[in-house]
């Protein structure tokens, strides 16, 4: 890969890290992703560890997990510490049980890819975390804007006040005016904090804000001792729906999968007024339902299922289940998780196996992190 003013690219590109012993591994993610991101490659642990200390942070951090030296669960433990925001991915020819667990536990892997790999799912894999580093990148320049705006808007406000002393004894005609241009500047204010907060497709909570609202629900559920649970939902073969119809029909069932979501259908009640539905990333959705059990959530979500399934949207009878369809993870607290972490953690697991299972389905967590 050319590494001609790497910086200037920096700051558009995400940047990826590709720890491997393999050399043919490591040129094959160059190879594969060399156009889309900015690549930092090494043979070890330690090689890794080097490029963080001289100023390396990538969005993305890939490991092979048997290297000489420390493992690469080792290393994203450390990745964990150093760079808490770099999205872990785990690669192995070891498919056991218990390296999957210690990832999750000890790692606290985003993802799992396993030797050899479907080029085609790899791709659709890194198309998902880039979409979601762009993603997170405009909702942090978002906020940069509305803070901008606000500083803006408090300067034009006391700029008001001190007219609006200077002009007591005026015209009535140049007060409305300044009125009318306080209006104007706080109605300004309005739209660039709901910006802020709300995914621009589906008009939904954006990540940000899902995360944020969870945590203060589950700090209210703890204050109160009240039970709250999670729907993790995403939605199946979405992929199909943007190779087979266009991004813009696939765009139009996100928009539809989200108002489905939040006002229900003739046969499915719309979200209580208490209940917080947001797109977590991509094809996914989160909705946090306060002073639920698991029982009520799971049967929320079954419901949830079942009245998506005749949604009517563009390609839907063409989908591998022959109708839309979304897989469900349901986790609770106190139940399965204490904290906004594990509680996340373990509805992403249900999920999982809800899309081993055959998807269209939706599956609770048992028993995935100890209180």
């Amino acid at each position: 890969m050319p590494e001609e003013n790497p910086e200037e690219s920096a700051h558009i590109l995400p940047r990826l890290m590709i720890v491997d012993d393999d050399e043919l591994i490591r040129r094959t993610f160059v190879r594969q992703f060399g156009q889309k991101c900015v690549i930092r490659e090494a043979a070890s642990a330690e090689e890794a560890l080097h490029l963080f200390s001289v100023g390396f942070d990538p969005h993305i951090l890939v490991a092979d997990y048997w290297m000489p030296g420390m493992t690469g669960i080792e290393l994203l433990h450390q990745c964990l510490k150093i760079a808490p925001r770099t999205r872990r991915v785990l690669v192995t020819g070891d498919g056991q049980a218990e390296i999957l667990e210690k990832a999750v536990n000890e790692g606290h892997i985003h993802h799992f890819i396993r030797k050899p790999w479907n080029p085609g799912h790899l791709n659709e894999l890194f198309h998902q975390m880039f979409e979601m580093i762009e993603m997170e990148r405009n909702n942090e320049l978002l906020v940069a804007e509305v803070k901008y705006a606000n500083a803006s808007l408090q300067r034009a406000l006391e700029d008001l006040k001190r007219h609006k002393r200077l002009l007591e004894q005026d015209l009535d005609a140049r007060t409305r005016e300044l009125v009318d241009a306080n209006r104007k500047l706080e109605e300004s204010n309005a739209r660039l904090a709901a910006q802020a907060f709300r995914d621009g497709l589906t008009g939904l909570y954006n990540h940000a804000t899902v995360v944020s609202r969870l945590e203060e629900e589950l700090s209210r559920a703890a204050r109160y001792r009240a039970p709250l649970s999670l729907l993790f939902c995403d939605i199946d073969h979405f992929k199909n729906y943007n190779d087979r119809l266009g991004h813009d029909n696939g765009d139009r069932v996100l928009k539809a999968v989200g108002v489905f979501l939040r006002l229900g259908s003739p046969a499915v009640s719309p979200s209580r007024k208490s209940d917080i539905v947001g797109r977590y990333g991509g094809e996914e959705f989160v909705i946090i339902l306060p002073e639920t059990d698991k029982k009520g959530a799971v049967v929320r979500a079954q419901r949830l299922c079942m009245g998506l399934n005749v949604i009517d949207v563009p390609g839907a009878t063409e989908q591998p289940l022959g109708c839309l369809s979304m897989s469900v993870g349901v986790a609770s607290f106190p139940e399965d998780a204490q904290t906004i972490h594990d509680l996340l953690k373990c509805a992403d697991m249900a999920l999982y196996k809800a899309k081993e299972a055959g998807r269209n389905r939706v599956v609770e967590a048992v028993g995935c992190v100890s209180p």
